[in-house]
C-alpha cells in the first residue's frame, strides 16, 4: 500500500511504501524539521481498510520543539492523529530510548489493523553507537584484543569509497530500522529516517577516493615515466574540480567522533542506506522559502510500483520516471538535446525542465491525488505552450499548479476525480479526454 504524502517529488519519484524503511537525507536539520516535517505529519491513508485507524509518531528533541510543533499541527487540522515523543533530556541514549518507545507505540496500532508511521531524527543512534564503539576499544584493548586492521581501511564497492563496515555497527542499525513492517491481514508500521551530512566528512571521502587512484597508477607497470605523470596530473585535475587539494595533509576531523559536531559521516549514511528500503536526498532550496526540492537521480525507490498510488501508476507515472531518468542520462553521456523525441517509445519527447517541476513545492501546500495526476498529465505534454512560454522555475511551477486546478474543473477533470474516488484510478478512456483538454491548453 502506498503512503501518499501529498509531496510530488516523493509520491512520483521515490514513492514511499507502508511498512518500510525510508531514509532522508536533508539540508538543515533546524529548517527541515520545522518546515517539512509538519508536512510529512499531516499524511493519512488514503486506502485499504485500515483508513479509519492510523497515527503519525514524531520524536522532538525538545518539549519547545514539541510544543512549537503541536501548535502548527493544530492549526492544520491534522494533530488529532499525531503523537509527539520527547526524551527526557538531549543526550544520545535518551534519544535513542525516545525513538524506540514511539516505534513501540505505532507498532501497536500495526497490531490492530491501523497504520503508524514513526518520524524521527536517527542522529542519536549515531552517537550512541560511537560511545558503545569507543567503551568497546578501551576493553578489548585492556584484554590485549587487536582490531582487525580491516576495521579502518576505506573500501571501494562499485565506485564508491566508504569506510570498511564493522559488522557490530550494521547489526546495530538494523536492530531499529528492521522494525518497520506490513503485515499480511494486519496493519503496518512505518519508518521515516532523516539524516544530516557532517561537514567536511564528503570531501575527506572523495579525497580518499582520488589517493587510491593515485596509488592505483603508482603500481601500473610496464609505462613511461612521462605517461605516468600524466595520468597523475588528470587524476589532480579532476580532484581540483571537486574541490579536493593534495597541498598539505587532510583534516581528519570528520574521523574522529564528536557530539559537538553536528551531523553524521558521509561514509556512515552510505552504509545506511544499503539496509533500508530506500532514500530520498533533498536539495537545498533556491528560494527563501524552504521548500521541497527533491534529487532524482540521486534519490532511489525501491524496486517496482507496489509503493505507488494506484492513480498514479494509471496516469502512466512509471513510464514518465523513466524518460526523465533516460533524459538525463542522455543529457550527461551522450550531450544530447534534454528531451530527445521517441525516449522510450515513438510519442514525442519530453523535457526535463518540465517534468522535474513535479520534484519541488513549496512546504505546507501539500497536492492531493487528484491533482497530482493533472501536474503528470500536463507535465507530460511538450507542446503545452500555456506553461512552456513561462519563463523561471517559479513562474514555471506556480502555473502548472494553476493549470492543474484549471484541468479538474473540465468534464475530463471531473470525470476522472471520480473515478479516483470510486475506483482508485484513472480508467484508460478518461486519461485519453485528460490528454484531449490538455491539447486544449494552447
Amino acid at each position: 500500500r502506498a503512503l501518499f504524502t501529498g509531496v510530488q517529488g516523493i509520491d512520483f519519484d521515490v514513492p514511499i511504501g507502508r511498512g518500510q524503511t525510508m531514509l532522508f537525507q536533508g539540508t538543515d536539520p533546524e529548517k527541515d524539521r520545522k518546515y517539512l516535517w509538519p508536512d510529512l505529519l499531516a499524511s493519512k491513508p488514503v486506502m485499504g481498510s485500515q483508513k479509519e485507524l492510523f497515527v503519525n509518531v514524531v520524536v522532538c528533541r525538545t518539549l519547545d520543539e514539541a510544543e512549537e510543533l503541536q501548535s502548527e499541527l493544530k492549526a492544520r487540522g491534522c494533530w488529532e492523529n499525531c503523537t509527539i515523543f520527547v526524551p527526557i533530556s538531549d543526550d544520545p541514549a535518551s534519544r535513542m530510548i525516545a525513538i524506540n518507545a514511539a516505534a513501540a507505540f505505532a507498532e501497536y496500532f500495526g497490531e490492530e489493523g491501523g497504520e503508524g508511521v514513526v518520524l524521527c531524527d536517527f542522529e542519536a543512534m549515531h552517537d550512541v553507537w560511537n560511545v558503545l564503539a569507543e567503551l568497546a576499544g578501551q576493553e578489548r584493548a585492556a584484554r590485549g584484543l587487536l582490531m582487525d586492521p580491516k576495521e579502518e581501511q576505506w573500501v571501494q564497492m562499485q565506485g564508491t569509497v566508504i569506510r570498511e563496515s564493522i559488522g557490530e555497527r550494521r547489526k546495530f542499525w538494523f536492530r531499529l530500522t528492521n522494525r518497520a513492517i506490513n503485515e499480511d491481514g494486519k496493519g503496518s508500521m512505518t519508518l521515516l529516517g532523516w539524516l544530516w551530512e557532517q561537514d567536511g566528512s564528503l570531501q575527506y571521502r572523495l579525497r580518499k577516493a582520488y589517493e587510491m587512484k593515485l596509488e592505483q597508477i603508482d603500481e601500473i607497470s610496464r609505462i613511461s615515466d612521462e605517461i605516468r605523470a600524466k595520468l597523475v596530473a588528470k587524476v589532480k585535475a579532476d580532484a581540483a574540480a571537486d574541490g579536493i587539494s593534495f597541498e598539505g595533509e587532510p583534516d581528519e576531523t570528520a574521523l574522529k567522533p564528536n557530539p559537538n559536531i553536528p551531523g553524521v559521516p558521509n561514509w556512515e549514511i552510505e552504509e545506511l542506506k544499503s539496509i533500508s528500503d530506500g532514500h530520498i536526498i533533498l536539495r537545498p532550496p533556491e528560494a527563501d522559502v524552504w521548500e521541497w526540492r527533491v534529487d532524482p537521480y540521486r534519490s532511489l525507490p525501491r524496486l517496482g510500483t507496489d509503493a505507488l498510488h494506484p492513480a498514479l501508476i494509471s496516469a502512466d507515472s512509471p513510464k514518465l520516471r523513466l524518460k526523465m531518468m533516460q533524459g538525463n542520462d542522455r543529457a550527461n553521456i551522450l550531450h544530447d538535446t534534454i528531451g530527445a523525441a521517441e525516449t522510450l517509445d515513438d510519442k514525442p519527447g519530453v523535457e526535463l525542465q518540465f517534468i522535474e517541476l513535479l520534484l519541488h513545492q513549496p512546504a505546507n501546500q501539500l497536492f492531493s491525488i487528484d491533482e497530482e495526476v493533472a501536474r503528470i498529465v500536463l507535465a507530460s505534454d511538450a507542446a503545452c505552450t500555456r506553461l512552456r512560454e513561462v519563463e523561471g522555475d517559479l513562474k514555471r511551477r506556480d502555473t502548472l499548479t494553476g493549470l492543474a486546478k484549471e484541468l479538474l474543473q473540465t468534464d475530463a477533470g471531473r470525470q476522472a476525480m471520480a473515478e479516483i474516488k470510486d475506483l482508485g484510478f484513472v480508467t484508460p478512456p478518461t486519461l485519453d479526454l485528460l490528454n484531449q483538454e490538455v491539447a486544449t491548453f494552447r
